[in-house]
């Protein structure tokens, strides 16, 4: 019977997926931004996308440094950021689904470190990423009302 899954890797997996789909959720939405406020959601998907960026890179030397670089399969990350950006399609928006859903894959993930040895160093990643998600939450939401 093979292992199981290391938890903190599957979910560190999960949420380097979200983070892409966030990337690519928020750079269309840059492009799609139409109408009087035009500009202002241009310029806020720009600064969203281009964030989500640096977060996917530090993620994922984080899941190489942790657990193999062989663990960052393009085809498979890509597969499971279509699941995101499939659950986000249908919202009337979609830039803040997607960012609550990069904080409940943040705590998820958060949970699963347990007693890890490099556990905290992993928390501070993953606590970057959860503050920026929350910022995006506040951004959108301002910009919803």
């Amino acid at each position: 019977m093979p292992a199981a899954p290391d938890a903190l890797l599957v979910n560190l997996l999960e949420l380097w997926a979200t983070l892409r789909a966030a990337h690519h959720t928020y750079w269309t939405l840059h492009w799609r931004s139409q109408g009087a406020s035009y500009y202002g959601d241009h310029l806020l998907y720009q600064r969203l996308y281009q964030a989500r960026v640096k977060e996917i890179d530090r993620l994922a030397e984080t899941i190489a440094a942790l657990y193999g670089s062989d663990r960052l399969a393009a085809l498979t990350a890509w597969e499971a950021a279509q699941r995101v950006l499939v659950a986000v399609s249908t919202s009337p928006n979609p830039g803040l689904r997607v960012a609550e859903l990069t904080l409940h894959a943040a705590h998820r993930t958060n949970a699963a470190i347990g007693a890890h040895p490099y556990g905290v160093a992993v928390n501070n990643v993953v606590a970057g990423i959860a503050d920026l998600a929350l910022e995006s939450v506040y951004l959108l939401q301002q910009r919803s009302r």
